[in-house]
């Protein structure tokens, strides 16, 4: 389902958070119609002093206020989540800081709020059509699954999740990240990859602009071109923000 959102009903965006708490005030006190959660909750990394037992409690956090408010947020996997979801994505995608203590406890909690989570999330402001997935959806990794995952659109995008076709196309990883495949899926597209090969507009149908994560940006400030936006630095974004850096709202 594609939300429609304003300036006086805005989505708040949260990239990954791996145990980190910039995303609390934000969400728990914050005015947003809708919170969409990037993924990546989990597998912290060891040099900023978070461990996986305090990344797994914050995720518990975050799966509980979902759970309290199903209908105003939505929670994306990332590669960090979908390695502990899926047996078959984790024997030939395993992301780096995977932790085998965690896999009961993290799958458990997936399948209890299974409703919560999606692979991807479809919204529109102010005419601007908008897909927001963890890694985001280059048009190689496309073209090499057209027949499977149709139109870019979160529907097809979430139902790859369903079948062990999909899950293969979502291990893809690519050459930017030290794996085989052409380009990465919507779990592991490194930004340039995205970047370079932007989703084309399918005749009448304008490619919609991308939202993800996953690319570190090593600042506050984040990627944005007109086609997509890398949030990956350790804060929030309101929607019409994301969309006045990129000049679509002009």
């Amino acid at each position: 389902m594609k939300m429609n959102f304003t300036k006086d009903n805005d989505l708040l965006i949260v990239p990954d958070v791996h145990g980190r708490a910039f995303w609390r005030e934000p969400v728990l006190q914050g005015d947003y119609a809708h919170v969409v959660f990037l993924g990546d909750y989990t597998d912290p990394y060891p040099h900023e002093y978070i461990s996986p037992a305090e990344a797994m409690s914050v995720f518990e956090e975050i799966v509980d206020f979902a759970a309290l408010h199903p209908e105003k947020v939505t929670l994306l996997l990332g590669n960090h989540d979908m390695h502990y979801v899926s047996p078959l994505y984790g024997s030939i995608a395993q992301s780096s800081r995977y932790n085998y203590a965690l896999l009961d406890r993290v799958n458990n909690l997936y399948q209890k709020h299974k409703e919560l989570f999606a692979l991807a999330f479809d919204a529109t402001y102010e005419g601007v059509e908008c897909l927001l997935t963890h890694a985001g959806v280059s048009e190689v990794w496309l073209h090499e699954h057209r027949q499977l995952v149709g139109a870019p659109i979160a529907d097809n995008i979430n139902s790859l999740a369903d079948s062990t076709d999909g899950i293969l196309a979502l291990a893809d990883v690519g050459y930017e990240r030290g794996g085989w495949a052409l380009s990465g899926s919507p779990l592991w597209a490194d930004c340039h990859e995205v970047a370079s090969s932007p989703l084309p507009d399918d005749g009448d149908n304008v490619a919609p602009f991308q939202i993800f994560g996953h690319t570190q940006m090593g600042s506050p400030r984040p990627l944005v071109n007109r086609h997509m936006a890398c949030l990956d630095c350790q804060r929030t974004f309101m929607l019409s923000e994301v969309l006045d850096l990129s000049g679509r709202l002009s």
